[in-house]
């Protein structure tokens, strides 16, 4: 029960690893999702190739957290250690820092026993590859998710537009027949011949302007349905993976 709570706890502190950079080359980004999904299936070594070639190309500590994370979950403990220092290295906030920090105690624990020739206890159980991640099926149907609603809101804030473009084209008609109605009057003519033009004016005008209000309500809607999918999908992915003392912490830094 208490490392199920540490484990918790875990989450907590590390969920501000992420971070967004906008200035980071799209094959970078494809390369480092790659990282991430493979992490989560439990596919550490494919991972570990995939954040080297996105390190390679964007140099951003947050992937040396990735490498160290996969290689400490292959059983790598050596090169798990030389990720975690030079992560720390880059000075990450104190959050990160402490839970690099135990992590990288772990590791070393590990190095220790292996020089020693000493049989691995319970508590490096965790190190050895584990079975995939039991959030695997949820982090995939997260992303499905967020996808579902960015295109939901695309559609919606397309229809919006359409609307607003069909507003447009009734203003324009209202103010025409506007014209017309003031055009006719000033030339003479009986109100009682202007007013059918007068009230089809109107008639623009009130459709072009529920339309306008409709339209511009239905494209915010769906401007923020589609940031909520989009948070969704490139959210923190974090596996609780069992151990024999209670579950560890699976996660991935993103861009």
């Amino acid at each position: 029960m208490r490392a199920v709570l540490l484990a918790v706890a875990g989450l907590v502190a590390s969920a501000t690893i992420a971070r967004a950079d906008e200035s980071v080359p799209p094959k970078a980004r494809k390369l480092a999702a790659l990282g991430r999904e493979l992490h989560e299936r439990g596919d550490y070594a494919r991972a570990v190739d995939a954040f080297q070639e996105a390190y390679v190309i964007a140099p951003r500590p947050g992937l040396l957290f990735n490498l160290a994370q996969a290689y400490r979950l292959q059983g790598n403990c050596d090169d798990a250690e030389l990720m975690y220092r030079r992560y720390l290295s880059a000075h990450p906030s104190s959050q990160e820092r402490a839970l690099a920090e135990t992590h990288l105690a772990t590791v070393v624990r590990c190095i220790e026993r292996r020089r020693l020739n000493l049989p691995m206890d319970a508590s490096m159980a965790s190190l050895q590859v584990p079975p995939a991640p039991l959030a695997d099926s949820s982090a995939a149907h997260r992303r499905a998710r967020g996808r579902l609603v960015q295109r939901i809101g695309l559609g919606t804030s397309l229809g919006g537009l359409a609307a607003l473009s069909v507003a447009a084209y009734y203003g324009a008609r209202a103010h025409a027949t506007e014209e017309d109605v003031e055009r006719h009057y000033a030339g003479g003519t009986s109100w009682q011949e202007i007013a059918p033009l007068d009230e089809r004016g109107q008639r623009e005008a009130r459709t072009a302007r529920w339309l306008g209000i409709g339209g511009g309500a239905t494209a915010v809607a769906g401007i923020a349905l589609f940031l909520i999918g989009r948070q969704a999908e490139r959210a923190v992915p974090v596996a609780i993976i069992p151990a024999r003392r209670g579950a560890q912490i699976g996660l991935a830094w993103a861009f």
